[in-house]
């Protein structure tokens, strides 16, 4: 084991023997950011949320696109990426030896046409999506992948029917579930599964008609964790009466008081998993400290890894991709790429932006079918390799340096001032939040709130208390939010309903919502661990049993180990 001391946070970090072993399988050196500062930096090139009105660069016509004119000039319609006539190469040119690799690559970047977001597969009315694939009806949802009529959610896959979700897997006619798989039915349930038919539960598999319960297993008709009858419990379900905003907020305090302070709490959600450290893992071995990965094998330092993903460090969303290193959303039969973003089905590349079946090449953006490029300029085999070889030696020579005295040499991810979003925009927001001055302390890039005047016609507390007296003139409105523009949330300070919502609350019996639907996004973060691990003892009295956890010390959660948990809960 060797300890480094992190260029950014300044604080040591280890670096274990299948570690190293890892770097000297792919040929690069050790880091020298610690794996939580490399995160952040993958992190801030992620941004999932912030979409932006704005025209595309080549045929003009209106687009939705996560860049922003402000960062990013040249960017392209889906129709004018792939035409033929696109000719990636007239931008190629010869690298400078006199200047250092990321000044270079950072020009390319520029003046490049990006594609204006990250869809793949087939979409259909789904245009209001971002990291998306094969979706059918599916709004203001991000990371959502074989989805059908799907709204307000992130992280979500092969579902239906359903809205403000996160993190969950095959669910329909689901609302607000949080780190849940294969329910239908169900409205704020966290981290449950095979459950239908319920409200407010928490830890629940294969329960239906449960309410306001917690760390049950196949039951039905529960009543605050309590065995009714089937009159009984629709007595007190109906009492509670959900279908109102006053009855809802007064159930969802009693679930989070019972959530923080009585239900037991599982020390990881690791499942049907070997040798696995971190949080919400399944199907999947020799996982280590990494997060919502599902059916991968020797994937480490990793957020977002799905779809049989191999022998794979430090990636943010990455699927079906073996040897990948320090990339964002590199994925879809992608082979032994390193320092990349957003490539797809490529193979041996490195410092690329936006390819598409290449290999071997370096540094080069928005390329396709092509191969033994560098800043996209075509190597003959030999030429390439000698060329990369002088690069690389070259970026030891002499590095990129940043404002704050980080120094980028051969081995380390883009510079977190070249991305072309800003921290506040980018999932590093969402799990690491800081402010506007802490970032720019720290020379991470920030995005300036956009000054919008809406015509505001109701504010959120005065919408109509019971859903049953809703009707259509609400699809007029434009509501206030009430954490008014805060961009801790990202509030869009208004917002409004659309027909397929409503249509939903009405079904379902639930009250319209009192937040945009970015301030309910990050209130259903505030349901997840952070993204770190704490070393701590189980809590059950007696028991000495130790494990690392993203629960931190400082909540109140009874946390238990393993053992103690199957004992007391199944």
């Amino acid at each position: 084991m060797e300890i480094k001391q992190c260029q950014n946070c300044k604080l040591d970090f280890e670096i274990t023997q299948d570690d190293m072993g890892f770097y000297e399988r792919i040929k690069v050196p050790p880091p020298t950011f610690c794996p939580e500062c490399r995160l952040i930096r993958r992190m801030i090139w992620r941004n999932c949320r912030s979409l932006f009105k704005r025209n595309c660069s080549n045929c003009h016509k209106s687009i939705i696109s996560m860049y922003s004119e402000e960062k990013t000039k040249n960017v392209h319609c889906m129709d004018c990426w792939n035409d033929d006539e696109r000719n990636p190469f007239l931008l190629g040119r010869d690298y400078n030896f006199s200047r250092n690799f990321f000044e270079q690559l950072k020009e390319l970047r520029e003046e490049s046409p990006i594609l204006y977001i990250h869809h793949t597969g087939t979409l259909v009315r789904s245009d209001f999506t971002n990291y998306a694939a094969d979706n059918k009806d599916c709004y203001l949802s991000y990371s959502v992948i074989g989805c059908e009529n799907v709204m307000y959610s992130e992280v979500i896959d092969k579902s239906k029917n359903s809205l403000d979700c996160y993190a969950v897997q095959r669910v329909e006619n689901c609302s607000n579930n949080i780190d849940c798989e294969n329910n239908y039915n169900c409205h704020f349930a966290i981290k449950s599964q095979k459950s239908m038919d319920s409200f407010f539960i928490y830890d629940c598999v294969n329960c239906q008609n449960c309410c306001l319960s917690f760390n049950l297993r196949n039951q039905q008709y529960v009543f605050k964790n309590k065995k009714l009858t089937k009159e009984e419990y629709e007595k007190e379900f109906s009492n509670l009466l959900l279908n109102t905003q006053t009855g809802f907020e007064k159930a969802k305090e009693y679930f989070d008081d019972y959530f923080n302070n009585k239900a037991i709490h599982r020390f990881a959600q690791i499942y049907n998993s070997q040798n696995a450290t971190g949080d919400y893992i399944g199907n999947s071995k020799n996982i280590f400290k990494s997060f919502d990965v599902q059916n991968s094998e020797n994937v480490c330092y990793t957020v977002r890894s799905i779809v049989n993903t191999k022998d794979s460090y430090d990636n943010q969303a990455v699927a079906a991709g073996e040897l990948i290193y320090e990339s964002v959303a590199t994925s879809f039969g992608s082979f032994k790429d390193l320092f990349t973003y957003i490539c797809v089905g490529s193979k041996e590349c490195e410092y690329s932006f936006m390819c598409k079946n290449c290999t071997n090449c370096f540094g080069c953006i928005g390329l396709k079918n092509a191969q033994y490029c560098v800043f996209n300029k075509q190597y003959a085999k030999e030429e390439y390799i000698n060329l990369v070889n002088k690069i690389k030696k070259h970026m030891d020579d002499l590095p990129y340096i940043d404002d704050k005295g980080r120094v980028y040499k051969y081995g380390e991810f883009f510079p977190y001032d070249m991305s072309p979003f800003g921290y506040n925009e980018t999932n590093a927001h969402d799990f690491f939040p800081i402010t506007k001055d802490e970032a720019i302390s720290n020379g991470y890039p920030w995005k300036d709130k956009e000054e919008k005047n809406y015509n505001i016609t109701i504010e959120s507390a005065y919408l109509i208390d019971d859903i049953k007296d809703v009707d259509d003139s609400i699809l007029d409105e434009i509501i206030s939010c009430p954490n008014n523009g805060n961009q801790e949330y990202q509030c869009t300070t208004a917002y409004r309903i659309v027909r397929d919502e409503l249509q939903f609350y009405k079904q379902k019996g639930l009250p319209l919502p009192r937040y945009c639907p970015n301030c309910r996004h990050y209130k259903r973060l505030t349901y997840r661990n952070p993204m770190k691990l704490w070393y701590r003892t189980c809590m059950n009295v007696g028991c000495k049993n130790e494990f690392n956890t993203t629960y931190s010390p400082e909540k109140p959660y009874k946390v238990y180990c393993e053992k103690c948990y199957q004992n007391k809960v199944i």
